[in-house]
């Protein structure tokens, strides 16, 4: 590559600094770091004329790639934006549908992989903070209540994964030791009947909602795209067991806050682990802070943030960097933009 591009970093949530220091300065000519206003902030790297490499994470990274790509009218050898990398494995956040013009001939690369881990052992972490009655644990720990009680027992459950990629292979390799029942669904066709850690794998509508009104266990990992969009409603809870626990640790745009809620107050389903949401920060207003501890597990869109895990995948970047630094190509994998992942 003859000219070493500039290092343009843009993140929510308080991060950009972190970013640009677990990065370094020693791979690119110069860092420029946008905190609120991209557009402000990146001007001078965008009037210097020099190629750009943009790191970006959370919502504001939309405004981001919008500024540093609007010399979209040039040639693409002329143009500055040459690649971007989303520290998170969806992309969701940069709506990059209504950015085509800004994204055409420019490499894209995520987080892929980088939080498989994390978010698996949130799900075993759902399953037994279900089915060992915690929230009934803790109030009678704060009542100084002595009260044994029955227990659930996961083994033999039915668990269903939609959504069945990385994440989903590493939930049902945790899920193994519990000796439960697993079905994947894909979007396509899967080459085999059963993977490797006994998984049955299935596709298509009919499939996938034959899962869900099957499982005891039903795990979203759905990208969000215009299909899955508000997938889980009122009706598709209805379909659900009513003893069935229902985990999301996908994209929140895929199921109604409002009628898991109503779901759950109505008996439709026993309980609900939710670490995403339709719209975030969960409002103040939304109904599901009013659900009882024993029928909602809800965290902040946390299920996989930890510092360790934030370096890695921070640091995915800086090895992509190195190879695409030396050949200006890259040896990474790159999401289609019109799938979402």
């Amino acid at each position: 590559m003859p000219v070493t591009p500039a290092l343009c970093v843009c993140s929510s949530f308080n991060r950009t600094q972190m970013i640009a220091d677990i990065i370094g300065r020693g791979q690119f000519s110069e860092q420029h770091l946008a905190f609120k206003d991209p557009d402000t902030e990146f001007a001078e790297v965008k009037a210097s004329g020099k190629p750009v490499v943009l790191v970006v994470l959370g919502p504001l990274g939309h405004a981001a790639i919008k500024s540093l790509g609007d010399d979209y009218d040039k040639p693409l050898e002329e143009r500055r934006l040459k690649w971007v990398h989303s520290c998170s494995a969806g992309l969701d956040w940069y709506r990059l549908g209504e950015l085509e013009r800004e994204m055409v001939g420019v490499s894209l690369t995520n987080g892929k992989g980088g939080y498989n881990y994390l978010l698996g052992q949130h799900v075993l972490y759902s399953l037994l903070y279900f089915s060992r009655q915690t929230a009934r644990q803790q109030r009678n720990r704060n009542d100084k209540k002595w009260d044994p009680f029955d227990l659930e027992e996961p083994r033999g459950q039915k668990v269903g994964i939609l959504g069945y990629g990385e994440i989903g292979r590493e939930t049902a390799k945790m899920l193994q030791p519990m000796e439960m029942n697993v079905t994947g669904v894909r979007r396509t066709k899967a080459a085999e009947a059963v993977d490797e850690y006994g998984v049955t794998l299935v596709s298509g509508d009919d499939e996938r909602d034959r899962v869900i009104r099957e499982s005891d266990i039903v795990v979203n990992i759905l990208p969000a795209t215009p299909e899955t969009v508000g997938l889980f409603n009122a009706a598709r809870f209805k379909s659900m067991k009513p003893n069935a626990i229902y985990i999301n640790i996908g994209r929140g745009s895929t199921q109604v806050d409002e009628d898991i809620a109503q779901a759950l107050r109505d008996g439709v389903i026993m309980g609900a682990s939710l670490d995403v949401f339709q719209q975030e920060p969960l409002p103040k207003t939304s109904s599901l802070w009013n659900i009882d501890d024993s029928k909602i597990l809800l965290t902040s869109h946390n299920a996989c943030m930890t510092a360790k895990s934030f370096y890695e995948t921070v640091n995915m970047f800086s090895k992509f960097a190195e190879g695409y630094l030396k050949t200006g190509q890259l040896d990474a994998y790159q999401p289609d933009i019109q799938l979402g992942y």
